[in-house]
């Protein structure tokens, strides 16, 4: 299970299924909810038509990117299930937790999934 911290609490908004599919609870009423999957730690984001590797998590828990601009060390996870973000200017940051036996893997899927697609539906409400 996926957790993501915010000002009012936090909020379940997915889970990493025991066959590596990632999948989004907040989208019931979507005609497939599975966003993307993990395989040998290594995270997939589903596209139209295809999909996109976006990066891994190793045996510790680090969570690294394959980002073009922002690659390399996001983050990690935590013993106790925390997802903490790491960042040069804003130094560390706890948002969200994981729990379940996939916990690295949805520690990962929170960090290269689920905030950068929260981030770009917020710019596009800010654009509106």
């Amino acid at each position: 299970m996926i957790y993501k911290l915010s000002s009012y609490g936090e909020r379940k908004i997915g889970a990493v299924l025991a066959n590596g599919d990632i999948i989004n609870t907040t989208t019931a009423g979507k005609e497939s909810n599975i966003i993307g999957r993990v395989v040998d730690g290594n995270i997939f984001r589903r596209t139209v038509h295809d999909e996109r590797e976006l990066g891994f998590v190793d045996e510790q828990g680090y969570i690294h990117s394959h980002g073009l601009f922002e690659g390399g060390l996001l983050g990690w996870v935590e013993p106790d299930g925390a997802v903490i973000q790491a960042g040069l200017i804003l130094g560390e940051e706890e948002v969200g937790r994981v729990e379940g036996n996939l916990s690295a893997a949805a520690g990962a899927a929170l960090l290269l999934l689920f905030l950068p697609d929260d981030a770009e539906e917020e710019k596009r409400m800010q654009r509106r």
